[in-house]
């Protein structure tokens, strides 16, 4: 099932942005440094980066608050392990590293 986009403000996309810049690139739960966009080694696999990924968690799992104190920068492993505990607002496969 893809990302229901009507659930995030138009400005989304710079909203993450400006959560992950302020983490400084790193994952606030693990402290792993993440990829920045662009910045992604050509001499990895799939498998070997993804999992360096910056995302923006809702630590309510709801997708229309968007206050700055409910989001958080967190790497793909991070998010994968937040949404598995069953808490989350993510369908089946819908954040699947492949």
């Amino acid at each position: 099932m893809p990302l229901d986009l009507t659930r995030y403000p138009d400005n989304w996309t710079d909203l993450a942005q400006k959560v992950k810049e302020s983490a400084g690139w790193r994952c606030q739960c693990c402290r792993r440094a993440c990829y920045k966009p662009g910045e992604k080694p050509k001499e990895l696999t799939r498998s070997e980066w993804t999992g360096n990924i910056l995302q923006v968690h809702h630590r309510n799992h709801q997708p229309e608050d968007n206050r700055l104190e409910n989001l958080l920068a967190v790497c793909t492993i991070c998010h994968l392990a937040m949404h598995a505990r069953g808490n989350g607002n993510a369908s089946p496969g819908q954040l699947s590293l492949w």
